[in-house]
C-alpha cells in the first residue's frame, strides 16, 4: 500500500514539474515589465512585450530597397496601435504592410521614369506622363512575406484608480526586387502594345530601357 502511494506521489510530482517547465519555456519570448510604483494620470507604460526590447529594425525606413546577399529586396514596415485585441492589431499591421508597399512601389516607378524623362522633348512628355500614371497604378504586389513582428502591451493611466490596456504591433515584410521588375515591365509592355505610332513607341522604349538601368544600381 505504501509503495502504491509512493508511486502516485512520484507521478504527481513529475506532472507538476513538467507543467512548470513547459510554462517557463512558453514565456521565454514574452517579458513582463514591472509596473512603476509612481503613476501619473495620462502616462503610459509598457507592461509586456515580445521580444523583451524593441528591435533596431523598427527604426528603419517605412519603405527601403537594399541589397541582401547580392540580391535587391524591398523592405516595408507598418504599425498598428491603440488596439484592445492583439490579434486585431496583427491583422491591421499586415493590412497596413500591403498598403504601404503598394504606395511605395507606385512612388518608385514614378521616380525612376521621371528621372529617365528628364531629357524628353515636349512632343511626347504629356503622353508619357499619362502612361506613367497608368503603369504606376497597375504594378502588382507579388511575393510580400512578413519577416518580423514586435508587439507591446501598454498600460495607460486614466485616473488615480483606473487604468486601461492596449496593444501596439509593428511588422516588417519584404519582397524580392525582381518581382517588382517583372510586374513593372509587364505594365509597361501593356502600354507599348497600345501605342499607335512607331516613332512614339521607339522613344518610349528608349525611356523604359534607361529606366531599367536603375535595377542594377
Amino acid at each position: 500500500m505504501k509503495t502504491g502511494k509512493r508511486i502516485v506521489t512520484i507521478v504527481i510530482a513529475l506532472l507538476l514539474l513538467t507543467i512548470f517547465v513547459l510554462s517557463s519555456c512558453s514565456r521565454k519570448s514574452v517579458v513582463d515589465v514591472r509596473e512603476p510604483k509612481k503613476k501619473n494620470v495620462g502616462e503610459e507604460y509598457v507592461v509586456q512585450s515580445n521580444p523583451d526590447r524593441e528591435p533596431k529594425w523598427t527604426n528603419d525606413g517605412e519603405f527601403e530597397v537594399i541589397r541582401e546577399k547580392r540580391k535587391k529586396v524591398i523592405y516595408v514596415i507598418a504599425e498598428a496601435t491603440d488596439q484592445k485585441d492583439k490579434r486585431a492589431g496583427e491583422r491591421l499591421a499586415e493590412a497596413e504592410l500591403r498598403r504601404k508597399i503598394a504606395e511605395g512601389i507606385e512612388t518608385l516607378v514614378q521616380s525612376q521614369f521621371q528621372d529617365a524623362m528628364s531629357g524628353t522633348t515636349d512632343t511626347y512628355r504629356e503622353a508619357f506622363e499619362s502612361y506613367l500614371v497608368v503603369v504606376a497604378e497597375n504594378v502588382s504586389v507579388v511575393g510580400l512575406i512578413v519577416t518580423d513582428t514586435y508587439w507591446e502591451k501598454i498600460q495607460r493611466i486614466k485616473s488615480v484608480e483606473e487604468v486601461e490596456f492596449y496593444y501596439r504591433v509593428i511588422k516588417r515584410g519584404k519582397m524580392p526586387y525582381d518581382n517588382y521588375v517583372t510586374a513593372r515591365d509587364q505594365a509597361w509592355q501593356d502600354v507599348l502594345n497600345r501605342v499607335t505610332t512607331d516613332q512614339e513607341r521607339e522613344e518610349l522604349q528608349r525611356l523604359i530601357a534607361e529606366m531599367k538601368t536603375w535595377d542594377n544600381v
